[in-house]
C-alpha cells in the first residue's frame, strides 16, 4: 500500500508532532507499506528517521509575510500556500492512503483524495476549529485523536466519535542510558549537583519560565540544583533574561536542538524532568520519551497530559510556581519514591504508547 504523509512542517521544524510523522511513517515502512513524507522546502537536515522514507518537499510562503489578521488566519494561508504547490505532485502520485495532521489542510486533502482514488484519514492533535469543519471531519474516511482529551473536543465541535490513537515512542532511542558526559562538560555539572531535565520547543505555553521560577524558589535549601533544556524555538532569548532576572542564570543551561539518538543520554544526567505546560497539551508525548528513558516526571495538569503520567508521576496546577518547587523538592528527597514512579511509569509507556498499536489502529481505520 502507498502512503503519504502530509505536513507543511515536518521538514521545516524539530517540534513533537514533527518527530512524531517520521516515527509513523517508519513504522508503517516496516509493515510492508510505501511511505513519503510531504513537506515543505527548508535547509534543514533530515532527520535519521527519514532513512527509508520518501521525501516530497514544495515551496511555500511562510507565515509571517502575510497580511497579520490573525496568527490562525496565518496558519491558513501558509498551509494553502503549500497546497497550491504539493497537490499536483500528490494526486498524482499513485497514492492510495493519505494523512493529514493539521485540521487547515482537510479541505485541500480531501479534494485532492477524492479526484485520486485515495482514502484520506485525520489525525488530530489540537483544537483549530473553524466554521465547516464538522462537514470536512464528516467526509473523512478515518477520524482519530491523538488522546481522549482532544477526542472530547473535537467530538463538542462536531458531534462525531473520533477513534482514540495514542502516540507512540521509539523504544531503541529512549531507553534508560548512560549519562551523556559531553553535555555533562557543557553545564559544567559537579559530583554533588542535582539537575532538572526537560526536552520542549522554547515557546511560552511550554512554562520553561515556571521552572526557572521554581529553580529559584529552591535557591537557598538547593543550590546546586540546575535545569538543563533541550530545545529550540523563538523564546529562548526571553528564558535567558527570565533566569538573570531569576537570578540563577548560572544554573540554567540552555542546550538547543538535540537529535532524539541524544535525548536519552540527556535525560540520565536529572534526577527527574518536569514539564510545566501552560497551554493546552493534546498529549505530552515528550513526557513519555522521559518516563521510557527511566526518570520520574513532574508536570501539569491539563489537556491530555494525565493520559500519559496517570500515577506514575506528580501532577501540579499549571501556572502555580510554588506547587511545582513543592513537588521538585519532595521528590529530591525521596529517592526511593522517585525509584518506584520511574520504574512504573517506563512500564506504562511500554503497555500504552507504542508505534506498531498507533500503526495497526491506522491501517485498521483505513482499510
Amino acid at each position: 500500500m502507498r502512503w503519504a504523509l502530509y505536513n507543511l512542517t515536518t521538514t521545516t521544524q524539530g517540534g513533537g508532532v514533527e518527530m512524531s510523522v517520521w516515527s509513523l511513517g517508519r513504522e508503517l515502512a516496516r509493515r510492508g507499506h510505501d511511505v513519503t513524507v510531504i513537506g515543505g522546502q527548508s535547509q534543514r537536515p533530515l532527520p535519521a528517521l527519514a532513512q527509508g522514507l520518501g521525501v516530497r518537499a514544495f515551496a511555500f510562503t511562510p507565515r509571517e509575510r502575510f497580511p497579520d489578521l490573525g496568527t490562525r488566519a496565518r496558519k491558513l494561508m501558509e498551509r494553502l500556500s503549500f497546497a497550491r504547490q504539493a497537490l499536483p505532485a500528490l494526486r498524482a502520485g499513485g497514492f492510495q492512503r493519505l494523512l493529514i495532521f493539521k485540521s487547515y489542510d482537510m479541505a485541500p486533502a480531501l479534494w485532492t483524495a477524492r479526484r485520486a482514488g485515495m482514502a484520506v484519514g485525520f489525525l488530530s492533535g489540537g483544537s483549530e476549529f473553524y466554521p465547516g469543519y464538522a462537514a470536512l471531519a464528516r467526509r473523512l474516511d478515518y477520524l482519530g485523536a491523538v488522546s481522549a482529551f482532544t477526542a472530547g473536543q473535537m467530538h463538542m465541535a462536531t458531534g462525531l466519535i473520533p477513534q482514540v490513537n495514542h502516540l507512540g515512542v521509539d523504544f531503541a532511542l529512549f531507553r534508560p542510558a548512560e549519562p551523556d558526559l559531553d553535555l555533562a562538560r557543557a553545564c559544567g555539572l559537579e559530583p554533588g549537583d542535582e539537575a532538572l531535565v526537560t526536552a520542549v520547543r522554547l515557546v511560552a505555553l511550554k512554562g520553561v519560565q515556571r521552572a526557572i521560577k521554581a529553580l529559584a524558589l529552591l535557591s537557598d535549601k538547593r543550590p546546586r540544583l540546575k535545569l538543563l533544556v533541550a530545545g529550540e524555538g523563538p523564546y529562548r532569548a526571553e528564558l535567558e533574561n527570565r533566569a538573570r532576572q531569576a537570578g540563577v542564570a548560572g544554573r540554567v543551561h540552555l542546550l538547543g536542538f538535540l537529535p532524539p539518538q541524544r535525548l536519552a543520554g540527556f535525560y540520565a544526567l536529572g534526577r527527574m524532568a518536569v514539564f510545566p505546560s501552560m497551554g493546552e497539551e493534546a498529549l505530552g508525548l515528550s513526557i513519555a520519551e522521559a518516563m521510557a528513558c527511566g526518570l520520574p516526571v513532574v508536570a501539569s495538569r491539563l489537556g491530555g497530559v494525565p493520559e500519559v503520567v496517570a500515577d506514575c508521576g506528580l501532577l501540579v496546577p499549571p501556572k502555580d510556581d510554588q506547587a511545582l518547587a513543592q513537588a521538585v523538592d519532595s521528590l529530591l528527597d525521596d529517592p526511593a519514591r522517585r525509584a518506584d514512579l520511574a520504574a512504573r511509569g517506563r512500564e506504562r509507556v511500554a503497555r500504552e504508547f507504542t508505534w506498531p498499536a498507533c500503526a495497526a489502529r491506522l491501517e485498521e481505520g483505513l482499510s
